[in-house]
């Protein structure tokens, strides 16, 4: 990589005392019951994820709105930049909310841009490995015996993003850098 920008993966997910189970094995002829919980409780997170493991997560148990997703940029922009930062997006109504198009000329003035994805196009945006790693792999079952150890299990992970929680991304990198080679030789 160049090295011309920070460049940032931006997106928000919630947690709930739900586990996610995705699919489960059993016996023929055996029936086991996973009975739903109902909770009034939900983390909801606004993270921003750079292919080097550096995790910045903004987080409150309400509901995220226009206001929380301008409140969390306006926190990340104070953080003095070393360079150009671009934050990817998604196109969720959130993003586009008339409060974040009426902040952009005051971020842009210190070097924090924001860049749109196509829509209907997660599949571009790496965050979403994260949550899923999150949601998939680094919770288990054990997390989910209160709000209070989802909680701090979920934090926990996001704190130790980095050291103790990695994604390898080098073959997104490697496999990205390669197309840009091809299409600027061919």
């Amino acid at each position: 990589m160049l090295g011309y920008i920070d460049l940032y993966f931006a997106d928000e997910s919630g947690f709930t005392l739900q586990p996610y189970v995705p699919y489960a094995w059993q016996k023929k002829k055996e029936t086991h019951r996973v009975f739903a919980r109902r909770s009034p409780h939900r983390l909801n997170v606004f993270g921003l994820m750079s292919l080097d493991n550096q995790l910045t997560v903004y987080h409150r148990e309400k509901a995220i709105d226009g206001e929380f997703i301008k409140d969390s940029l306006d926190a990340f922009s104070k953080k003095p930049p070393t360079k150009p930062r671009v934050i990817v997006l998604d196109n969720g109504p959130v993003h586009h909310a008339k409060i974040i198009k009426d902040r952009l000329a005051e971020w842009e003035a210190v070097d924090l841009h924001l860049f749109y994805l196509p829509t209907y196009s997660p599949h571009l945006n790496p965050i979403e490995i994260l949550w899923r790693l999150c949601k998939y792999k680094w919770l288990t079952s054990v997390h989910y015996k209160s709000w209070s150890t989802l909680k701090k299990a979920i934090l926990a992970i996001f704190r130790g993003f980095g050291s103790i929680y990695r994604i390898n991304f080098e073959n997104l990198v490697l496999k990205n850098s390669i197309s840009n080679v091809k299409s600027n030789s061919g």
